[in-house]
């Protein structure tokens, strides 16, 4: 009984911490604005396609469209 605890609480614990990192981003010409994100709110990136709030994971050095699975690295971040 211990274990199927144990194990709920750390699959529960993962997908939340999983879900903290997603936030959406709106970008034009490699300039993006992030709502509600942990790593920044305003970044200068790689990525030269427009996105209106769509759905990406952030991370420290990067972000992933969630669509298209693109990773677009971050240069210069607020």
């Amino acid at each position: 009984m211990k274990k199927i605890i144990i194990i709920l609480f750390l699959s529960l614990f993962l997908w939340s911490t999983a879900k903290a990192n997603e936030t959406y981003a709106t970008c034009l010409a490699g300039e993006c604005e992030f709502l509600l994100s942990i790593w920044y709110d305003y970044a200068e990136t790689d990525c030269m396609q427009t996105l209106i709030n769509e759905e990406v994971y952030t991370g420290p050095i990067s972000f992933e469209i969630i669509e298209t699975g693109q990773t677009c690295i971050v240069y210069n971040e607020r």
